[in-house]
């Protein structure tokens, strides 16, 4: 029996697969280059993070400001950070930052604090390790801009700018005495001071769209919802603008005509 067992052992391991190679360590350069990055952002050095990005990301951003802005809009700094882990991907290698952060919180409008596990990617280029981020707007503001009708108020606290789109992130609150019904996405619009009102994105794809926002807000006297709101666009327009927010439609629980709340002319110049 036991030289039955002793002849099965060794068929099994003649016919088992070699154990597979350990993956390549990263290359040292690549982990440099994004603690770099990641430490010239925390020191609000924006100029020095902007030439550690891929030439894309350079072309993305346009310039170092409207860089900088995403970050100066939302208030976010990063005051400690270390290196959590790596993985190679071919030639991209990805670098996970752990982080502790602050950054405004539009809802309460103070600084929070909170730690992210924030992912960069390191690609090789002309030579050198050059870093790229994911899902960044290509320039931010915090106009702060608001208006009001009916006893409802909406805050415009940021406007982001994607490549074929534009998200603006508001507080809508009821200073009434009455319970009010907003569907944000139902009849918003932006104008984009060319006269022309693009309509608010209203699909049902989460989270491009605001799960809340899509479904409607019923807020009763003395509260608020935060949320977001996308505005298709053809391009960008690195110039500055004047936009107006038109959300709507609302209506107060027994109330007969629904209302509109219009935000601006606000400007947002160029940067």
């Amino acid at each position: 029996m036991k030289r039955i067992l002793m002849l099965v052992s060794a068929a099994v391991l003649m016919g088992a697969s070699p154990a597979p190679s350990p993956a390549p360590s990263p290359d040292p350069g690549a982990i440099a280059a994004v603690t770099q990055y990641v430490r010239a952002v925390s020191r609000g050095d924006f100029s020095a993070a902007y030439d550690l990005l891929t030439v894309s990301q350079q072309r993305y951003f346009l310039n170092a400001k409207n860089f900088a802005s995403n970050a100066q809009a939302a208030g976010y700094t990063i005051r400690r950070y270390a290196v959590a882990g790596t993985r190679s991907h071919g030639s991209i290698v990805e670098v996970v930052v752990r982080q502790d952060v602050s950054f405004l919180d539009i809802t309460s409008r103070r600084k929070v604090n909170g730690t992210v596990r924030e992912p960069y990617f390191a690609l090789r280029e002309n030579g050198a390790w050059r870093v790229k981020q994911l899902y960044q707007p290509w320039k931010s503001y915090a106009p702060n801009a608001s208006g009001s009708a009916a006893g409802v108020e909406v805050v415009v606290d940021r406007v982001e700018f994607y490549d074929e789109r534009v998200r603006v992130d508001c507080t809508i609150r009821n200073l009434g005495t009455t319970p009010v019904q907003v569907l944000p996405l139902g009849k918003t619009t932006l104008d984009d001071g060319s006269g022309a009102k693009i309509p608010a994105m209203n699909e049902m794809t989460f989270p491009l769209n605001d799960l809340g926002f899509y479904e409607g807000l019923r807020l009763y006297p003395g509260r608020q919802a935060a949320g977001y709101i996308n505005f298709a666009v053809s391009g960008k327009k690195d110039e500055t603008q004047a936009f107006t927010l038109t959300v709507g439609p609302a209506i107060h629980d027994a109330a007969e005509q629904t209302f509109t709340i219009m935000v601006g002319p606000f400007s947002l110049p160029k940067l």
